[in-house]
């Protein structure tokens, strides 16, 4: 996939952005929101915080369906702590890889890289503004990242751009009977699309022709 992108990096909501983008991109580097579930506030708090205390086993609780969650933001961790696992014994063996995956962010948000996030939206009802939300947290505490979000929601009438910069916005079709990998086509589509497209992100080459 041609790319105007240093890096093509997954926020969740789940596996299925991850999936694709490795499947897709042929890249195994993982990322600190790659196999959780956050919700959409959830995963802007994180952000915000610079994710402090991210993984702390303080933060660490049992939630609905046995699932492990972060108290504070709902974030599900069901990789990590199969049902019926120790709690404790399981966050030992993980600690250490999230905290480099930590460590990866936080230098990758230092950076003056061009990065493409990608974002499958998740529960609340204002995508539009969620989108806003994320881009914004982001901006915060990335003030020299040259970045876009490609924010991809279940809706049809979300594919006409909203005009947010740096946010490319567009329906994802999944495949029925629902599969948690996704629709490859479908997101073969729209990440060669957003990879190559002119934007108007302000720092990122303009057209594909120019690079």
């Amino acid at each position: 996939m041609a790319s105007l992108y240093d890096h093509v990096v997954s926020l969740g909501r789940g596996c299925q952005p991850a999936h694709q983008i490795r499947r897709i991109r042929g890249i195994e580097l993982a990322h600190v929101f790659d196999w959780i579930v956050t919700t959409d506030r959830g995963l802007v708090a994180h952000i915000t915080s610079n994710l402090d205390g991210f993984f702390g086993r303080g933060t660490l609780v049992h939630g609905p369906e046995d699932c492990v969650i972060d108290r504070a933001t709902g974030t599900k961790f069901i990789h990590e702590f199969p049902k019926g696992s120790d709690l404790d014994a399981k966050h030992a063996e993980h600690a250490e890889r999230f905290a480099h995956l930590v460590a990866r962010w936080r230098a990758m948000l230092a950076s003056q890289r061009r990065v493409l996030f990608v974002r499958q939206h998740g529960w609340d009802e204002d995508r539009r503004g969620s989108a806003v939300r994320l881009r914004d947290a982001i901006a915060q505490q990335a003030p020299e990242l040259r970045f876009a979000i490609l924010y991809l929601t279940a809706y049809s009438d979300d594919d006409p751009s909203w005009g947010e910069a740096q946010i490319i916005n567009r329906c994802l079709i999944q495949p029925d009977p629902y599969d948690w990998k996704g629709d490859d086509a479908a997101w073969q589509r729209l990440l060669d699309e957003a990879g190559s497209r002119a934007t108007s992100i302000s720092g990122i080459v303009e057209s594909s022709d120019a690079r």
